[in-house]
């Protein structure tokens, strides 16, 4: 099963070097196979899992060679990028050094830490060229959404104990203890209940996005979708993985709300629909003796979310500070994934933190966290500048919003707990590839009116920042 595994990986980068839009298709397929194909293999070797991230560098590839020029014009277009990168690579480069000063062999974690810190970067200016029209990043949310809605069907019948191959955890039984009771947590076709969460978590969003773009009778199915991706997250028994919509609803309706958006009335309808829809389906369908373990522990999110944050990202900062000290233990040794590598240490070198801010603390140390934290603070003035160049009476704005509010969906997942993202470049790479196409909604916008007749175009002074943005 490994060498026809190989195989296809190997056709479907060939596939995105050839064309990077049809690699993204490829790319998202493979990432939907790799978990039950690695379940399912003897060895079940992590390097199935890895292997399909090889098309994405193909699609990556492709994509540097047809846009150079685009990021000079992105640079320009945004000049907080510069000193975003450079903040970042003041992080980056000492924190890498630091692993291979202290560590026999510590050059490996230096790798695997560098990548996902990098990668984000690769991701952002993706989304960026991916924001070619509308058309083009809705049909990327229109797949990854039916693609994973279709894996998600592994979720209850992993609940309803059916004995199928590649369901379940690999090698592990996830269970989280509570007074009284406990969560059997389920992973389905995935190969983690955090995994099955976090793409649970994006078919909700994007289906929601695509609810509010579509204006025929497909708004039904996405709505379909939202109520049966949410059932998944409930079933995932992730905390986390609940929030992350809750967070992109909060973002979605504040930024429409100051932008004077009309789909935030098109929203507001769609959770009132989900949500009694929700609410039928719970109690007419659903079995209470089993449900309510679940239902319980998801509401834990709201009474126990205060303490939660306290003890993993308050608690575990303090303790990091008290582990390593401010300097920090080399980039690498909190990252999920590191535990592949053989890496002999004169310290510490295998970190238990959990969430994104001790993380920070253990891999760069105080200096680097305040690098980071300037990094992105750059990144977040280009966002909100490029929000504000695209008029709210546009579609594109509803787009743009969209893209944030899952951005800062999966921020604040990766602020609780970092695993998903850090051991996954994936999952970190379609998150910023929406930052970028956040970034390039100028573009799109661009592009649309200058598309249309004379007499149809927008009324008003031409933001600066559009002279050339369809290039």
């Amino acid at each position: 099963m490994d060498d026809v595994w190989y195989a296809i990986v190997l056709a479907g980068s060939l596939v995105a070097l050839g064309n990077w839009r049809a690699g993204i298709y490829a790319g998202l397929l493979l990432d939907c196979l790799r978990d039950p194909v690695r379940k399912l293999a003897a060895d079940q070797s992590v390097m199935i899992t890895i292997g399909g991230a090889v098309v994405w560098a193909a699609v990556l590839a492709r994509m540097l060679i047809d846009h150079q020029s685009e990021i000079r014009t992105m640079l320009r277009r945004y000049p907080p990028l510069k000193p975003m990168i450079a903040f970042l690579l003041l992080a980056v480069v000492p924190g890498a050094l630091l692993s291979c000063v202290l560590y026999s062999g510590g050059w490996k974690l230096a790798v695997i830490g560098s990548v996902s810190y990098i990668a984000p970067l690769v991701g952002i200016a993706a989304g960026y060229f991916l924001a070619s029209s509308e058309e083009a990043v809705y049909r990327v949310l229109r797949v990854y959404a039916i693609l994973n809605s279709i894996m998600l069907i592994g979720v209850p019948l992993e609940y309803l104990d059916y004995d199928i191959p590649a369901l379940g955890g690999i090698q592990t039984d996830w269970v989280r203890y509570r007074d009284g009771y406990t969560v059997d947590l389920i992973a389905g076709f995935y190969r983690s209940p955090d995994i099955m969460g976090l793409h649970a978590a994006h078919v909700a969003m994007f289906s929601a996005l695509l609810f509010l773009k579509s204006r025929s009778v497909s708004k039904f199915g996405w709505a379909g979708l939202v109520l049966w991706a949410a059932a998944c997250m409930l079933l995932s028994g992730r905390r986390k993985m609940v929030g992350i919509p809750f967070v992109f609803l909060a973002v979605y309706i504040a930024i429409a709300w100051y932008r004077g958006l009309r789909q935030i009335n098109k929203m507001v309808a769609l959770l009132a629909t989900c949500g009694l829809a929700g609410v039928g389906i719970f109690v007419g369908v659903w079995d209470d003796g089993m449900s309510s373990e679940y239902t319980e522990y998801a509401g834990t999110i709201v009474t126990e979310g205060a303490m939660r944050m306290n003890d993993v990202v308050i608690k575990g900062s303090i303790g990091t500070l008290q582990q390593v000290g401010i300097l920090g233990a080399g980039i690498g040794t909190a990252t999920q994934g590191r535990y592949y590598v053989e890496v002999g240490s004169t310290r510490q070198s295998r970190g238990w933190q959990e969430d994104g801010v001790s993380r920070l603390l253990m891999e760069f140390g105080v200096p680097g966290l305040i690098f980071v934290g300037i990094s992105g603070f750059c990144l977040m003035r280009c966002l909100w500048k490029s929000l504000l160049i695209v008029p709210p009476t546009s579609s594109v704005q509803a787009l743009q919003v969209g893209a944030l509010g899952v951005v800062f969906g999966d921020l604040a997942s990766a602020i609780i707990s970092h695993q998903q993202f850090s051991g996954d470049p994936v999952s970190g790479l379609i998150v910023t590839m929406l930052a970028g196409v956040a970034l390039g909604a100028p573009r799109i916008y661009a592009a649309s009116r200058a598309a249309r007749p004379a007499g149809r175009r927008d009324e008003g002074v031409q933001h600066p920042m559009l002279a050339g943005a369809g290039s």
